[in-house]
């Protein structure tokens, strides 16, 4: 039963990713696109491109406060036993424990890092199969 429950977790992290990392970017592709109108069907225009950018950034910085916000309410209270800290979260003078090779990240960690492995990895083979050269063809 707790494999169901590991497999149903990561099935729901996976699309959760994708969602993030290719919906996120879609949806501003397709707001630029109701933005620019018909007026250029082969031209995109220098506005439309910096609402495009910036909405890309300025919706992921929102999600990444609603995670924070999320992760401070899911956080466990004081007096309660913590695991040990994310690799990424020490400072370089802190020491690893011994005895712990472990870590523990919680959801909200666990999907921004699977959402930057999959559009990692999305990317690389796009650009390895479907972009094509980009010298001239002579």
């Amino acid at each position: 039963m707790r494999t169901i429950g590991t497999i149903i977790t990561f099935a729901a992290t996976v699309v959760a990713a994708a969602l993030i990392g290719f919906g996120v970017p879609l949806a501003w592709i397709w707001i630029g696109s109701q933005l620019q109108g018909d007026s250029g069907a082969t031209t995109t225009s220098f506005s439309v491109a910096m609402a495009i950018l910036f909405g890309i950034i300025a919706t992921y910085v929102l999600l990444l406060y609603l995670a924070g916000i999320l992760m401070a309410l899911l956080e466990p209270r004081e007096g309660t036993e913590i695991g040990p800290r994310a690799p990424w979260m020490r400072g370089q003078t802190e020491t690893r424990p011994a005895s712990s090779r472990h870590t523990i990240i919680n959801g909200v960690e666990r999907l921004f890092v699977v959402t930057t492995i999959v559009v990692s990895i999305a990317f690389w083979l796009w650009f390895a199969f479907k972009a094509g050269s980009p010298l001239p063809n002579q």
